[in-house]
């Protein structure tokens, strides 16, 4: 249900917050999380303007968190990149459907519905702090990184 570019997103921002107070270069970043380096070019300008991420230029420079980890959540990263959006009237326009949902799209709203709260629920600190030690974005032996969010309850 999230693009792509929002999972990207929130790899990064994973990473920044992991390492939080210490600038890393876009290559850094590409290579920590598996984003290809374009997209991460793309996403931290993004993520920059909506004052999540900051560049520094210079000899120490790079991308650094700006924001307050513990005060942002998760579905703040993905609506800066790709808002969810849920589904308010019968996507193929059929007359006998003009005032509900049928089942299908009951379910399919109900499911990003689901998300949202679930992606609400936790602060960029938060789900660091539930990977107990470990890095949340790292590479892996198959070419994967890998995102740990646990559901909430």
């Amino acid at each position: 249900m999230l693009s792509r570019t929002a999972e990207y997103a929130l790899r990064i921002m994973i990473l920044l917050t992991e390492r939080e107070g210490t600038s890393l270069t876009a290559e850094q970043i590409a290579k920590a999380t598996l984003v290809p380096a374009g997209y991460t070019v793309k996403v931290l300008q993004q993520l920059g303007r909506a004052k999540l991420s900051k560049g520094q230029r210079g000899r120490k420079g790079g991308f650094v968190l700006a924001c307050n980890p513990s005060k942002v959540d998760l579905l703040q990263v993905v609506t800066v990149i790709d808002p969810l959006k849920r589904i308010t009237e019968f996507p193929l326009g059929r007359t006998e459907h003009q005032h509900s949902l049928c089942a299908l799209y009951k379910q399919i709203d109900a499911a990003i519905e689901s998300l949202q709260k679930s992606l609400s629920s936790m602060s960029l600190k938060e789900v660091v702090k539930s990977g107990e030690g470990e890095s949340l974005c790292q590479e892996h032996g198959h070419g994967n990184a890998t995102l740990s969010v646990k559901a909430a309850n």
